[in-house]
């Protein structure tokens, strides 16, 4: 078997140089989100081969993790990257992967460790960062939020989300640093966990419609998507719950053949959301008066 081959034949079928080219550093030209099917199944059936032959290579472990992501067998798919990271720790790119699979298992502790890794070699890169903000913020670390909320500002050109973002740390900060009942904390923070598990249960519909038209996507990078969302729509008006909440922020990520995309364009939040702690005060007296 020509192993520079094979492996180089796999390598084009399922790259996308579209992406992000500081996504995944280690391979500075190349990143893996949306392909055709049919080059991934290809692609799966030339790394049997690989592996067939060379069970413990990395790169083969590294890649087969990423078919089989993009495949959406997610379980399958951190086996491979699990093993690819054994056989050689530096191989920092997985960590990313791993990272997000965490994530979308919603093992935030379990995430932040890989991440951790990522920051001794790699503190700058911007997808490092912004995963970073998200555990930070599911585990309710505000310090650690607001360092990689900061670092990331002064990297990126579009501060949108980012401000929105800072905006909502500061009202849970707020929320929890202010509530001194420990059952009302304790309960403000399971609602949060709650509405990922909701978010995760929807995503099932989600991924089926788009799978039943033949449209293939990664599923994780979508769910890294909601949970963003959801992050910037947690403290709608009183007006305006109904139309952010766990039932509806699906419908402000759109799927089409070129990639996942969130359509911040469509949500108002100038007007659409509270701007301070106070303001979310008076939404909460208003909720126990409806």
């Amino acid at each position: 078997m020509d192993y520079n081959r094979f492996f180089n034949d796999i390598f084009f079928l399922i790259l996308d140089d579209e992406m992000d080219k500081n996504q995944y550093p280690i391979w500075q030209s190349f990143s893996f989100i949306h392909n055709p099917i049919q080059q991934l199944i290809k692609a799966q059936d030339l790394l049997n081969q690989l592996l067939h032959e060379f069970p413990k290579d990395k790169k083969a472990l590294f890649l087969k993790g990423i078919v089989q992501r993009n495949l959406n067998f997610n379980e399958e798919s951190i086996l491979y990257l699990l093993e690819a990271k054994k056989e050689d720790y530096y191989l920092y790119a997985t960590n990313f992967y791993i990272a997000e699979y965490y994530i979308h298992k919603l093992k935030f502790e379990e995430a932040q460790k890989y991440l951790k890794e990522i920051e001794i070699v790699y503190p700058t890169n911007k997808r490092f960062l912004f995963l970073s903000i998200l555990v930070s913020l599911e585990l309710f670390d505000f310090d650690e939020a607001k360092r990689y909320l900061n670092n990331l500002y002064q990297l990126v050109e579009d501060k949108k989300v980012l401000e929105l973002l800072s905006k909502n740390l500061q009202i849970t900060e707020e929320i929890v640093l202010k509530t001194t009942n420990r059952l009302i904390l304790k309960n403000f923070k399971l609602r949060s966990f709650n509405y990922n598990l909701q978010l995760k249960t929807n995503l099932i519909t989600f991924y089926k419609n788009f799978a039943d038209i033949g449209v293939n996507f990664n599923g994780i990078n979508c769910f890294i998507m909601a949970l963003t969302l959801k992050q910037i729509t947690l403290y709608p008006t009183f007006h305006n719950l109904e139309i952010y909440n766990v039932q509806t922020v699906l419908d402000f990520i759109d799927v089409d053949k070129k990639g996942v995309q969130m359509l911040l364009d469509d949500i108002d939040f100038e007007h659409d959301f509270v701007k301070n702690y106070h303001e979310y005060l008076e939404v909460e007296v208003l909720m126990k008066e409806d």
